[in-house]
């Protein structure tokens, strides 16, 4: 075989260091992914629905909630019914125990066309941040973790 500038490095030696990296990377990934699941804190089922304060309830959006203690978010979809259920680490698994933070964002409504103008949320903007919500709760790891949440409208 010509040599083409590569000094020693022939095409057996080139395949064998190629190889033995995929597989290193491989076996790393293995492992990585492997020992976060030992890692992770436990989680506890969380539901509620999210209701204005007239009790009808917010047809849809998202949930977003973080652990005060431990930073870890946890998320789920809010059905039209204005229920939800949590997830940390997979959907619907649940949150770590301590008090969370919460934020909540409707879904944009019916018919929304988001190169006609912006619509006005349906739900009061200082809802869809946690550091304005004024919503937080507790999460118990041996209680039943329902919270059912109150937000008002947007003032037209």
């Amino acid at each position: 075989m010509p040599d083409a500038g590569w000094g020693l490095w022939d095409e057996e030696l080139v395949d064998w260091l190629m190889t033995s990296v995929v597989r290193l990377l491989l076996v790393g990934s293995v492992t990585l992914v492997a020992g976060c699941g030992s890692d992770r804190l436990p989680t506890y089922d969380v539901t509620g629905k999210v209701v204005f304060p007239d009790g009808s309830a917010l047809p849809g959006g998202w949930i977003v909630c973080e652990s005060a203690e431990h930073g870890l978010a946890a998320r789920g979809i809010i059905d039209t019914d204005g229920s939800y259920r949590l997830g940390t680490y997979a959907a619907a698994d649940g949150a770590v125990a301590g008090r969370h933070l919460v934020a909540i964002t409707p879904a944009p409504p019916a018919g929304y066309d988001p190169d006609g103008g912006a619509a006005a949320p349906l739900v009061d903007p200082r809802f869809m941040h946690m550091d304005t919500s004024g919503i937080e709760f507790e999460v118990q790891p041996d209680a039943v973790n329902q919270f059912d949440l109150v937000v008002d409208r947007t003032e037209h």
